[in-house]
C-alpha cells in the first residue's frame, strides 16, 4: 500500500512558491529569447536581454533548490544507504544532513552578506541595463534560505527517527512502478 501524501505545511507552501517563481523565471527567459530572436530580424532593438536571461537563469536555479532537495532530486548515494543496517543508515543520514545543513547555512549567510554589501555600496550592473545588483542577488539568497529550511526540516525529521521526505518520495516513486533514475 503506497504511503499517503504528507499534509502541506507552511514550508511546503513556501517551497511551492519558490518553485513557481523559478518556473516563471524560465518562462520569462523563453519569452526574452524569442523577443531577442525577433529583434535581430527587425529594426527593433532589445537592450539588456542577455543580462536579464543570465539573472533569471541564476534565480531559477537557486529558487528551486529547496523543493528539489525535499523531493529527492538532489544526488544522494542511495545504494550505500540501502546496503547498511538501520542504525548505520541513521548515522550516515545524520552525518550527511549535518554537513549539508552547515553548507546550506554558510551559503545563505555568504550570499546574504554579498547582497547586503551590494546594497550598502550601491553596486550596479555593468551591462546595457543598469540596475542595483542586490535585486538579482536577492533571488539567490531567497533560494539558499529555502534550501536551508528544507535541509533543516529533513535533519529534524531524521533526528526524531522519522523517514526523510526525500526517502518517502523515492519509495512512493518506486511503489508506483517508476524505476527511472534512482540514485
Amino acid at each position: 500500500m503506497p504511503t499517503p501524501p504528507l499534509p502541506k505545511r507552511w514550508l511546503d507552501r513556501l517551497l511551492d512558491l519558490f518553485a513557481t517563481l523559478a518556473a516563471l523565471c524560465i518562462l520569462t527567459v523563453c519569452v526574452i529569447m524569442v523577443l531577442m530572436s525577433l529583434s535581430r530580424e527587425t529594426a527593433v532593438t532589445f537592450k539588456g536581454g542577455d543580462d536579464f536571461v543570465a539573472w533569471l537563469c541564476a534565480a531559477s536555479a537557486f529558487l528551486i533548490l529547496g523543493q528539489t532537495f525535499q523531493h529527492g532530486g538532489i544526488v544522494r548515494v542511495e545504494m550505500l544507504l540501502e546496503a547498511v543496517g538501520p542504525r548505520r543508515r541513521w548515522a550516515l543520514e545524520m552525518l550527511s544532513l549535518s554537513v549539508c545543513l552547515m553548507f546550506a547555512a554558510y551559503a545563505a549567510w555568504a550570499l546574504g552578506t554579498f547582497a547586503w554589501q551590494s546594497w550598502e555600496i550601491g553596486d550596479v550592473s555593468q551591462g546595457q541595463i543598469v540596475i542595483p545588483l542586490w535585486i538579482p542577488q536577492s533571488f539567490a539568497v531567497l533560494g539558499c534560505i529555502g534550501f536551508l529550511l528544507a535541509v533543516a526540516d529533513e535533519w529534524l525529521r531524521v533526528v526524531r527517527r522519522l523517514k526523510p521526505r526525500y526517502q518517502l518520495a523515492q519509495e512512493a516513486k518506486l511503489a508506483a512502478g517508476d524505476f527511472g533514475e534512482t540514485i
